[in-house]
């Protein structure tokens, strides 16, 4: 669901998951009026807005949420990718009082009713924590904020040059791609999802093979390379298909990846699979 702007300056305003788990001053004296008051500590709503921005300008936006459980994390992802150094929660919570916090420094309050800015940019992990009364029972969250879409293709469309039947086509760096969200994505990136497949020979199986690399882990602004390959076709005629890459989220190392889902910290947060448009034409020499 979400709420259409259309401005010369745009607001932005994204509603975020809420998810418990915290923790209490020790599990070992818990009793089951402890255990009713930590219950009842939570963050029942999740919002953050993200100021106006020249790239808004005239352009119509849908705002939504991306409502998911996952373990002590709030999961906030903007359907394009925004100033994620100044954006303003808005919250609603059950407690006495809701404080937050940077790279572990320490705790301060929240002002609930003017807000605050908070830099939520990467390396920066921020947490907040709702606690009664006595500051004795308290429960964490983690934010993740993120773009729905953290990978731009600088060429969505790629086309291979002419390649001759019984041979392979090794197009290495064709092209690049730009992280444009908030955490480092891990390379090399693959996939083995091909929709939308077409082939002279009407076959089920495509000719292309793709894969995003770089040197390093691509960080927040950086760029990686787009490598394109194909398997030896017998058959003349035009190939195409569509390259997904699925991407997910490792919690515990804060960063993106494409595989690695049986990993307990590994967990789709909701970013759309970002697509890769591949075609060639295989000649006879």
């Amino acid at each position: 669901m979400g709420i259409r702007y259309k401005l010369q300056i745009v607001t932005l305003l994204i509603a975020c998951s809420t998810i418990w788990i915290g923790c209490d001053s020790d599990d070992r004296f818990k009793d089951s009026s402890t255990e009713e008051v930590l219950e009842s500590l939570s963050i029942t709503n999740f919002e953050l807005l993200a100021k106006d921005n020249s790239s808004y300008t005239n352009i119509d936006l849908v705002v939504g949420s991306n409502l998911q459980s996952v373990d002590s994390l709030v999961i906030c992802l903007f359907p394009i990718s925004v100033d994620f150094t100044d954006l303003t929660p808005a919250i609603t919570y059950l407690g006495s009082k809701i404080e937050y916090r940077i790279n572990n420094d320490v705790f301060k309050e929240y002002s609930i009713k003017t807000g605050e800015s908070i830099d939520f940019s990467f390396p920066n992990i921020v947490e907040f924590k709702v606690s009664n009364s006595e500051s004795s029972l308290f429960k964490t969250y983690r934010i993740i904020v993120d773009t729905e879409r953290p990978i731009l293709f600088n060429n969505p469309n790629i086309t291979i040059p002419d390649t001759e039947v019984k041979t392979s086509y090794n197009g290495l760096e064709i092209d690049t791609w730009k992280n444009v969200g908030n955490y480092p994505i891990r390379v090399t990136l693959r996939t083995t999802n091909y929709v939308d497949i077409k082939s002279p020979d009407n076959s089920t199986s495509t000719i292309f093979s793709t894969t995003l690399t770089n040197l390093t882990n691509v960080i927040p602004t950086s760029q990686g390379k787009v490598n394109v390959f194909t398997t030896n076709a017998t058959v003349k005629g035009v190939y195409s298909t569509t390259a997904l890459f699925h991407l997910y989220f490792n919690e515990n190392l804060g960063y993106i990846v494409y595989d690695d889902i049986t990993n307990k910290y590994v967990k789709d947060i909701g970013y759309i699979p970002v697509e890769l448009s591949l075609k060639g034409t295989i000649v006879v020499p």
